[in-house]
Formats: C-alpha cells, structure tokens, sequence
C-alpha cells in the first residue's frame, strides 16, 4: 500500500468514529505518514507508519503520554497495554495484527470506560 492509499484510508475510517473530532497530516514524505486524530484539545491518536520498512504505530496519547498503544515492525505486532503502557506484550492478545478501524474501536472502549467521552 502507498503513504497515499494509507492516507485515504485512514481519512476514510475515522469517519466511522464520532469521538474523532478532526484528522490531520502532521508529516508525509514518499515513504511514511504520521497523522493525528484529534479527540480533545489533551487526547488524540497518533498513527505512523514507513510503507519501506513495514512499521506501523498507533497511539493513543493522553497528556502527552501514551496511554495504550500497537505496533508492527517487519510483520511482528506487539502492545503497549492500557495502564502498563512501558511494557510491551508479545502474547497471543498483543502480538494479533489491528487494523486501524480495530485500533479505534479498543480506544472507544478504553476511553469509556474511563469516563472520557
């Protein structure tokens, strides 16, 4: 998939999402994009990925610190799970390839169950 085709898509699935406010294309270059799902003016979602090297990152920042978060290098998925943050899981839970539109549907729950939306 290109950085553009990537772009497009991720246009397309926040829509599917009324908790993401606004999206917007913090950096793109031929290889790699990095975007921000604006939530509130303290909470967004950030999403990089680099199409040459297979990375690809979501977060989900809250206070300028990652709350929960999934990442892919070269195939191999792990999490940073919500309150353990620091930690990553590579067990059968962290280690299932997401989807962005996946991705946003554990943010939503994550973020209501803590009374933030």
């Amino acid at each position: 998939m290109t950085v553009d085709e990537f772009e497009r898509q991720a246009y397309h699935t926040v829509q599917k999402f009324s908790f993401i406010k606004a999206i917007t294309t913090v950096d793109k270059t031929t290889n790699t994009i990095k975007l921000r799902l604006h939530i509130a003016s303290d909470c967004f979602v950030q999403v990089y990925a680099n199409t040459l090297k297979g990375l690809l990152s979501y977060a989900l920042i809250l206070n300028r610190s990652r709350l929960y978060g999934r990442d892919c290098e070269g195939g191999m998925w792990h999490r940073h799970p919500y309150d353990h943050s620091d930690n990553h899981d590579f067990g059968p839970e962290g280690s299932k390839a997401v989807t962005l539109d996946e991705f946003l549907a554990e943010v939503q729950d994550i973020l209501s169950k803590e009374g933030l939306l």
